[in-house]
């Protein structure tokens, strides 16, 4: 039980050193649509997983031999429930006023590919629907940002939070924080990418979530 234990201790450690360093990969993308597109690439393509010992009929040796850690490819994030069966049953993921809709110019430039809320400072950021963390970091385009793997091609992007909770690799699920924001004014963006394409957010969030909120 003691040598299953450490074997797992390494594939996890090895799993999660994988996943920051696709991460970091990621971070040199030029645009939220390269890194996605990195991420979906990169983020889950080579896992540690631990290679099964070949059978043998004779005793375990009194010194057990270093496990055998190979790369494969994992499986795919699957949650509980399809991300595309919760349009219009999720709750943002601050509480804030909406001040940016999709489609709609940006203050900076260009047009929103998400939702942009103001949020008070220390505002807890969670996430909206179950995933897997593939990135949370400084992206320096936007600051720090969280992007979640929630299957089927589909990422949610946080962007703009302060103090991030979660790390890379790390399994979440809806309504668990993973960042709190930081300083007056602070405006945190939502997007949901579909195979790297932004996709009205606003279709996943609940009408009565959303009382209030709106523009």
């Amino acid at each position: 039980m003691a040598q299953k234990e450490a074997e797992r201790d390494v594939a996890e450690a090895l799993a999660a050193s994988a996943q920051r360093e696709t991460a970091r990969i990621a971070a040199q993308a030029s645009t939220l649509r390269e890194m996605i597109e990195r991420l979906s690439r990169l983020a889950h393509s080579i896992t540690p997983r631990l290679k099964p010992p070949p059978p043998r009929a004779a005793p375990v040796p009194e010194t057990p031999a270093a496990p055998s850690i190979k790369l494969e490819a994992p499986q795919p994030f699957v949650g509980a429930m399809a991300f595309d069966k919760a349009r219009g049953a999720l709750r943002p993921p601050v509480a804030g006023r909406v001040i940016g809709e999709f489609g709609k110019p940006r203050p900076e430039g260009g047009i929103f590919e998400g939702m942009r809320f103001a949020v008070r400072d220390q505002g807890i950021v969670t996430a909206p629907f179950e995933g897997r963390v593939a990135f949370a970091m400084e992206w320096r385009p936007v600051g720090n940002m969280i992007v979640l793997d929630v299957g089927e091609g589909y990422h949610i992007l946080l962007i703009g939070v302060g103090q991030i909770l979660v790390r890379e690799h790390q399994r979440v699920t809806a309504g668990e924080p993973v960042a709190e924001m930081a300083g007056r004014g602070a405006n945190l963006d939502l997007e949901v990418r579909k195979n790297g394409e932004p996709v009205n957010p606003a279709l996943w969030l609940s009408r009565k979530s959303m009382e209030g909120l709106a523009l």
